[in-house]
């Protein structure tokens, strides 16, 4: 037999046994997947669906799954467009008003009364951009 013949009877055997691992072992990936999306469609836990909607699930009728925004519009979905659950990325309200209550503002300077005492006596900051990007001049003061 000529080696080259063997040569590439093994190879497309290789090849052939590769793709058919591939096959199998994205096929328990999906029934994963699955397994892992139907067990998350429980009224009340949040899911993501493929469009990148994230809502509450408020009831599962056959294919047709029910989910809720956090303002409680409620909309119709095919099961299969839910991608699993999934916490959404923006912050809930009651963590909101809990931010609020404790005086946590990020935008506040840290010292109040050294910018209520720059502002009484008129100094500027030096460092301000003019019209061009560069740092303007300060004003000689009559």
């Amino acid at each position: 037999m000529d080696p080259m013949l063997l040569i590439l009877i093994v190879m497309l055997l290789a090849f052939w046994l590769m793709s058919r691992f591939a096959r199998k072992q994205q096929e328990r990936m999906l029934d994963e997947q699955r397994r892992r999306t139907e067990e998350a469609l429980v009224p009340g836990t949040w899911v993501r669906t493929r469009a990148g909607f994230y809502g509450t699930v408020v009831e599962v009728d056959g294919d047709v799954v029910t989910l809720a925004t956090p303002l409680g519009d409620e909309s119709l979905w095919a099961k299969n467009a839910v991608v699993g659950a999934e916490e959404p990325p923006f912050a809930s309200a009651e963590e909101d008003t809990a931010d609020d209550a404790a005086g946590e503002f990020e935008d506040e300077p840290g010292d109040p009364d050294a910018v209520h005492e720059a502002a009484a006596t008129g100094a500027e900051d030096s460092a301000a951009p003019g019209r061009d990007g560069h740092p303007e001049e300060p004003q000689p003061q009559a």
